[in-house]
């Protein structure tokens, strides 16, 4: 039944985009509500690779999206939304766009396509893998699995995971995340480098570049690109100390202040889902200095949202029919 209904939306979307009704469609959703609301896009990695172990958006489906945002949308900037949220001043057909992490190929791909339309976005960089040659806990297990050549693996939760196939090896590493994702900071380092040495996998050369460096981050700063915090080493915060989490959410503030010259206004919690933040964390967040934060609970943001937990999300599909479609219907959910 959903492989029907998947179809059938997919149809749907193609017999407007070629009625070309995609884009008055579009527009006419923003109105379609007694309320303003906005969407906030999110976004990782852009670039051509096509390596399921290091998922991205391909370039050339970036460039479509943003080229179809840039005529059906109002692209602000998120923090100006914020802002507009506040004073009850949302335009109807607003829309922001934010990336997260701060790898390298939000400059090289998606900031030349953004600066082509004209088009702002905010970059939510983990600072303790900008400027360095470390890598983010969850790249390097992907690395890992991807290199191995050992031919199985005992997981923490006592299940042997076979690595043969490249299917075996994605599903592996899926688990992993799960898992390791709801591991105590200190349990999760241990396991990451426990797995690591059991995958006989050593040379992390290949994420070398991975991630931005500071004067990377300026230069998408000089492309109109806002940077903000996203922690220093990406834990999930619920599952901090008040002064760890603290140490983390300031951490990340100093450090873009330091070396951007300007103090971050926005801030993306690490995996984003309501058990990963809490009330106390919120109260961090905001006493650091940063007038929002985003989630990445699924909605549309209105006047009524509290701006410390903003809705974000997709639709991530890569048809842009389907893309226009869902992203219009998306602007009429509640928030």
């Amino acid at each position: 039944m959903r492989g029907l209904t998947s179809s059938l939306l997919r149809l749907t979307a193609r017999g407007l985009d070629l009625a070309r009704l995609s884009t008055p469609l579009s527009v006419a959703a923003g109105y379609a509500r007694a309320t303003a609301a906005f969407p906030i896009l999110s976004f990782h990695r852009v670039n051509r690779a096509a390596d399921p172990f290091f998922p991205a958006l391909p370039t050339e489906v970036f460039e479509g999206q943003m080229a179809f945002l840039a005529r059906a949308y109002t692209v602000l900037p998120l923090e100006e939304l914020v802002e507009r949220m506040r004073r009850r001043a949302l335009p109807r057909n607003a829309l922001a766009i934010t990336f997260d992490d701060g790898y390298r190929d939000n400059l090289t791909e998606a900031a030349p396509i953004l600066a082509r339309h004209g088009m702002p976005a905010t970059v939510f960089v983990v600072t303790g893998a900008i400027g360095t040659t470390e890598a983010l806990w969850f790249d390097r297990l992907a690395l890992g699995f991807k290199r191995t050549r050992v031919t199985g693996w005992r997981a923490p939760w006592n299940q042997v995971m076979p690595l043969e196939s490249t299917a075996q090896r994605l599903a592996a590493l899926g688990g992993a995340l799960t898992h390791f994702k709801r591991m105590a900071n200190g349990q999760r380092r241990q396991c990451v480098e426990d797995t690591l040495v059991g995958l006989e996998v050593g040379d992390e050369g290949p994420l070398k570049n991975l991630m931005l460096s500071w004067d990377d981050v300026r230069a998408l700063m000089g492309l109109g690109v806002a940077i903000g915090a996203h922690t220093v080493h990406h834990p999930i915060l619920s599952q901090l100390p008040a002064d760890e989490a603290r140490a983390e959410i300031e951490g990340s503030w100093a450090a873009i202040r330091s070396n951007c010259g300007r103090a971050p206004r926005a801030f993306a919690y690490p995996n984003g889902g309501t058990t990963d933040y809490s009330d106390a964390v919120i109260s961090l967040v905001r006493d650091v200095g940063f007038s929002c934060a985003v989630t990445t609970r699924f909605g549309v943001n209105t006047a009524a949202t509290p701006p410390y937990e903003l809705r974000r999300g997709g639709p991530w599909e890569h048809h842009l029919p389907t893309f226009a479609l869902k992203l219009a219907g998306y602007r009429l959910t509640e928030a």
